[in-house]
């Protein structure tokens, strides 16, 4: 069985991309994979529209920008035998102008240097 850890902090961070003027007032979600397990993540904004799916590599960082509010997110781990604990969901808020930054990383794995840390 895999264990799974997450972070999700809000920082700002002059190596992460900046979010775009012109989507309009939006937060920022930076994904960094410090893992050595391939990753699926699905954000559904909870008052429904656009579901948004990810696929993060091995050691890869992803970055989105999404409009303010309450969110859904699953992490799966993509790996041959996760077991029925690879798939975790849980809610999240998204305010305007805020960098939130969420490191995946698996106990049983050996972590990665955080490639967007300063």
């Amino acid at each position: 069985m895999v264990v799974f850890g997450l972070l999700l902090l809000a920082a700002g961070c002059n190596t992460v991309p900046k979010p775009s003027a012109e989507a309009g007032p939006t937060g920022h979600l930076v994904i960094v994979n410090l893992s050595d397990c391939e990753w699926q993540i699905s954000i559904s904004p909870t008052a429904g529209g656009e579901t948004h799916t990810l696929h993060l590599a091995v050691c890869a960082l992803q970055a989105i920008d999404l409009s303010p509010g309450d969110y859904v997110i699953e992490q799966t781990a993509l790996v041959v035998d996760a077991g029925p604990d690879s798939a975790r969901r849980f809610k999240t808020r998204i305010d305007v102008g805020q960098t939130y930054r969420w490191r995946l990383a698996t106990l049983l794995s050996a972590l990665r240097e955080d490639p967007a840390a300063p």
